[in-house]
C-alpha cells in the first residue's frame, strides 16, 4: 500500500469511481444495477472538495468513499475494488473517515457496508464499531399492467404541483418520518436540493394523497435510477396508517413507472421499520437484490 494516495475526486473521475461501486456490488450479489448517473446524482448532494475520496494505486482509482456531516451524528460509507481487496485499502479508508468526523466534532459515526461484504463487516468490527441496523433493497420485475390502486374513502390524489404543493409535501413527509430511525428533519431548502432541482424530477411519477386541505400521504420517485424505476419516500402520515393507503401507494407507484416504460421497480427498506414497511412492500411482490448493514462507532465516552 505504499504507493496508495488518498484525494478528493473531481467531476471527471466519476466513471472511474462507478466501475469500483459497479465491481464490488457484482462480486458479491453477481449483477449491479449502478450507472453513472446514479453515481453523479448522488454527487450532486456532495462537496467532492470535503465530503469525498478516492484511493489511487499507481494511477488507478480502487477506492472511494463518502461522508455526510449531519450535526453529531456523521454518516459514511466506503468502497474498495475486489481486485486489491486485503491490502489496507479498506482500513485507510474507515480509519480516515474517522478522523474527519472527530474533527469535525462528531460524537459517532456510522458507516455503512454491502451486507454481504464480511471482509468489509470484520473490519468496521476490529476497529470498534457494532452493527446496528440492516437495510435491504427490494425489487419488482413488472410483467402485466399493475392493478389500479385502491384508496379509503375521503381521500383523492391530485397532480404534483411544486409551486402550489412543495411546502406542505415537504413537512408532511418530514412529520410522517419523525418516528423513523435516526430520523433528522431536514429543512425546505436541502429539501428541494434534493428532490425538486435534480435532473431526474419528473412531477408525473409523484403522488399527492389529499385527505380535505390537507397531505395524508404520498410518494416521491424517480426513473432510471438504479437500473428502473426507483421509489425514493413512501410515508403516510400518522392519523391515516393502517388504513390501507400504503397498498395503494405502491399500486399507484407501480402504475406510473409502467406507463413510462418502467418494468423494474426498486426502493430501499429498514428491515426493522416497525410501521410495517417491509412486510407490505413484501406483499406487493418485491423481494430483497442486495442489503447494507449500518455499523456505528461512539467517537466520546459521552455520546
Amino acid at each position: 500500500m505504499e504507493r496508495a494516495l488518498l484525494t478528493r475526486p473531481v467531476a471527471a473521475e466519476a466513471a472511474a469511481v462507478t466501475e469500483v461501486v459497479s465491481a464490488i456490488e457484482s462480486s458479491l450479489y453477481r449483477q449491479t444495477a449502478y450507472s453513472q448517473d446514479d453515481l453523479e446524482d448522488e454527487w450532486s448532494e456532495l462537496d467532492l472538495a470535503q465530503d469525498a475520496y478516492v484511493v489511487r494505486d499507481r494511477g488507478r482509482i480502487v477506492g472511494y468513499a463518502a461522508i455526510r456531516a449531519r450535526g453529531d451524528l456523521w454518516r459514511a460509507e466506503g468502497y474498495v475494488h475486489p481486485d486489491v481487496q486485503g491490502r489496507g485499502f479498506g482500513t485507510l479508508i474507515a480509519t480516515t473517515l474517522e478522523e474527519d468526523a472527530e474533527h469535525g466534532g462528531a460524537r459517532r459515526i456510522q458507516n455503512s457496508v454491502l451486507e454481504a461484504d464480511s471482509d468489509a463487516r470484520r473490519l468496521l468490527e476490529s476497529l470498534g464499531y457494532d452493527a446496528v441496523r440492516v437495510f435491504r433493497e427490494l425489487r419488482v420485475q413488472l410483467t402485466a399492467k399493475p392493478r389500479a390502486p385502491e384508496w379509503p374513502d375521503g381521500l383523492r390524489i391530485v397532480p404534483f404541483d411544486p409551486a402550489r404543493d412543495a411546502l406542505a409535501f415537504h413537512a408532511a413527509h418530514q412529520e410522517a418520518f419523525a418516528d423513523h430511525w435516526e430520523h433528522t428533519d431536514r429543512d425546505f431548502e436541502s429539501w428541494s436540493k434534493s428532490h425538486l432541482l435534480g435532473a431526474r424530477f419528473d412531477p408525473t411519477l409523484w403522488c399527492v394523497v389529499h385527505a380535505g386541505d390537507e397531505i395524508a400521504a404520498g410518494t416521491i420517485s424517480t426513473g432510471d435510477t438504479y437500473g428502473g424505476g426507483w421509489i425514493h419516500v413512501v410515508f403516510t402520515r400518522r392519523p391515516r396508517r393502517k388504513q390501507g393507503i400504503g397498498a395503494g401507494l405502491l399500486a399507484d407507484a407501480f402504475g406510473r413507472f409502467w406507463q413510462r416504460g418502467e418494468r423494474s421497480v426498486g426502493l430501499g427498506v429498514d428491515a426493522a421499520n416497525e410501521t410495517g414497511a417491509f412486510r407490505l412492500y413484501e406483499r406487493a411482490g418485491m423481494g430483497p437484490v442486495l442489503g447494507w448493514v449500518v455499523y456505528e462507532k461512539h467517537l466520546r465516552p459521552d455520546a
